[in-house]
Parts: structure tokens; sequence; C-alpha cells
């Protein structure tokens, strides 16, 4: 994911005017367990599901790796990409600590070997 200023010629669709200064955007990557089975990875997207109901989410979204161009920049490895925006700093401070999110973890982390956490401030 790549966040940027958009070009003076970008459509407002294209340059992410819904994204204001100090919004917080929270991406994680999971990768599951090799040996686990489809069923258990599709019921994965239940841990998603949960955090949503968290208050002070603004936005979430999930995913699996996309199917691009292979180039050394490109980490495709992980199995879900999870996106979730925060109003600013308190409200995902709010959610590291909420009782959905620990509970969450502490249901779905058997699923997965590794987590990859980036967090980015809007600055534009």
């Amino acid at each position: 994911m790549v966040l940027a200023t958009a070009p003076s010629w970008a459509s407002p669709a294209q340059s992410g005017n819904n994204l204001h200064p100090n919004t917080i955007v929270h991406v994680v990557n999971f990768w599951l367990k090799k040996d686990i089975s489809e069923k258990d990875k599709n019921d994965f997207v239940g841990f998603f599901e949960e955090l949503r109901k968290i208050d002070t989410i603004k936005t979430l979204n999930y995913g699996v790796p996309a199917q691009t161009t292979k180039r050394p920049v490109v980490d495709n490895s992980f199995d879900y990409t999870l996106i979730v925006t925060f109003k600013d700093l308190k409200d995902i401070g709010i959610y590291e600590t909420h009782p959905i999110h620990l509970k969450a973890i502490e249901k779905y982390q058997h699923f997965w070997t590794k987590v990859m956490v980036k967090d980015t401030t809007i600055i534009k």
C-alpha cells in the first residue's frame, strides 16, 4: 500500500480525500500456519469481523495478496491483510487494548505463525 500526495491531474477519487491529516492507517499482514485446512483458513476471517465491533474503527477492510506482477520489491507471501483506519492516535490506542481486540487475538492466534503491523499517520 502506497500513500502519497496525488498529482494535480488526479480525480478526487484517486487522491484519497477521505483520509484526513492525523488519520491512522493500521495495516496488518498475517501468515497462517501451512498445515491448516481450507475451512480453518476461511474461518479465520471471523477474526476481522469480530474487530469490526470496536467503535473507534472508522473503516475496516481485509483481503488476500493481489496477483500483481512479480517484482523484487513485492512481497505476496502473506495470507491475509487487514487495513483499518482510525481518526487519530487516541482511537488506535483504545483499539490496541480494547477487550474485543484482545479476546479476538486470544481466540484466533493459533492460526498464524507471523504477524506484521505497519501503522501510518496521514500527513496529506
